[in-house]
């Protein structure tokens, strides 16, 4: 079965020549592709539920680690919005990628608000910095190449998006964050258990 992507125009200087980019470099690696403009997140989440579930999600628009919109910043959509939209589409498959096309992307800031309010969503990829289209399109271009038909796994497919383009593109795995985060408290219940400051060693 072929994989899917939703493409999704949330600011309406998104330029068409990006989205008709990715558009045919879903048609080069055999993905069926949609493409959605978001006027609203109730709107939003109607259309996405009825074109069924998809493996891959494009964001085309202006973003900052607390949401995204329109370069003005109106109208504006939380990330962890966004993501109780998602969930309540019904829209991703089991191990989706969340290609984030906008400036910020990438930060874990972002990543840690998606994934905590959908659990539905368990890869994110984007930019930690400033970018353009050309260089989105191009780091997506080949992050999809080596994850489509490479077959590599997302750490390597996003490594070298970030060599093709000079710009850091990160990506986040749910069940790593996960680990990290019960590591962590895990390590801290041993502390208080053995009665150990933060500054002492376990025997």
């Amino acid at each position: 079965m072929r994989q899917r992507m939703l493409l999704v125009k949330a600011s309406n200087d998104v330029c068409s020549t990006e989205v008709a980019h990715i558009e045919k470099i879903c048609d080069m690696f055999r993905i069926d592709h949609e493409v959605l403009e978001l006027t609203s997140l109730e709107t939003f989440q109607e259309e996405a539920k009825a074109l069924g579930k998809f493996d891959y999600l494009y964001l085309g628009a202006h973003a900052d680690q607390y949401g995204f919109g329109e370069a003005s910043g109106t109208p504006g959509y939380s990330w962890d919005h966004f993501a109780i939209t998602l969930c309540s589409a019904d829209c991703l498959n089991p191990e989706s990628v969340l290609l984030l096309g906008c400036c910020r992307g990438g930060l874990r800031m972002v990543a840690m608000s998606l994934f905590l309010a959908c659990t539905k969503i368990d890869y994110v990829v984007g930019p930690r910095w400033t970018v353009t289209p050309q260089d989105i399109t191009t780091a997506f271009h080949v992050f999809l190449y080596n994850l489509a038909v490479r077959r590599e796994q997302p750490s390597t497919a996003a490594a070298r998006s970030s060599s093709a383009t000079g710009y850091d593109f990160y990506y986040y795995d749910r069940v790593e964050i996960e680990d990290s985060v019960n590591s962590n408290i895990m390590m801290e219940k041993i502390i208080k258990a053995w009665g150990l400051d933060d500054d002492e060693s376990a025997p």
